[in-house]
C-alpha cells in the first residue's frame, strides 16, 4: 500500500506565528529541521499556539513552508477563516492537487522530515508526471501527539507540461 496520492483540494488560510528559515532558498532542506523544531517549540511554550486555539476550525494542527521572495519562512498555525490576532500573518493555500503523504510513528518532526525528503528526493524528480508548483508546503498533525505522530505533508503540484 503507498503512502502518497495526489488529491484535489479546495483554498484554505493558515493563520499563524512565523520565523525565517536560514541556510537555503528551497523549500526543502535538511538545514530546516532543528530550526523548526526549536520554533514551534517556543511558539507551544510560549502560549502562542494556546492563543490560536480559538480560531482553529478542526482539531489538527498546522505548520506551513513558504519560499517569498526568494526567503524560507516557517509558520505554526491553525486553518481558520477568522481574523487575524496581532502579530500573527496569514498563509493562503490555492485550490490545487496536491502531493498528499501520510505517515505515523514517532516524533512529528521526524515524520515530516521523512516524508518530505521522500517527496522532494525520491517522487518529484524527472520521471514522475508531477512537479511542485512553488506555493505553500502544509504540514498537518492528524492525532495531536507530537510524540507518535500521526502526519501528513500536502504538496503543491501540476502535471509536468513535457508528458
Amino acid at each position: 500500500m503507498s503512502n502518497f496520492r495526489v488529491e484535489r483540494k479546495e483554498s484554505f488560510r493558515l493563520v499563524g506565528y512565523k520565523t525565517a528559515l536560514e541556510g537555503s532558498s528551497n523549500a526543502h532542506s535538511p538545514q530546516f529541521t532543528k530550526q523548526k523544531t526549536t520554533f514551534f517549540i517556543r511558539a507551544i511554550e510560549n502560549g502562542q499556539m494556546a492563543l490560536l486555539r480559538p480560531l482553529a476550525e478542526g482539531s489538527y494542527g498546522y505548520a506551513a513552508i513558504a519560499v517569498e521572495k526568494g526567503n524560507v519562512f516557517y509558520y505554526a498555525g491553525v486553518k481558520t477563516s477568522q481574523p487575524s490576532l496581532d502579530q500573527t500573518e496569514e498563509v493562503l493555500f490555492p485550490e490545487s492537487d496536491y502531493l498528499v503523504l501520510t505517515g505515523n510513528g514517532g516524533l512529528s518532526r521526524l515524520a515530516f522530515d521523512r516524508l518530505e525528503d521522500q517527496a522532494f528526493n525520491d517522487l518529484l524528480n524527472e520521471d514522475y508526471e508531477w512537479i511542485y508548483t512553488g506555493a505553500p508546503i502544509a504540514e498537518i498533525l492528524l492525532n495531536g501527539n507530537p510524540s507518535d505522530a500521526q502526519v501528513e505533508v500536502w504538496v503543491p503540484v501540476k502535471k509536468r507540461n513535457d508528458r
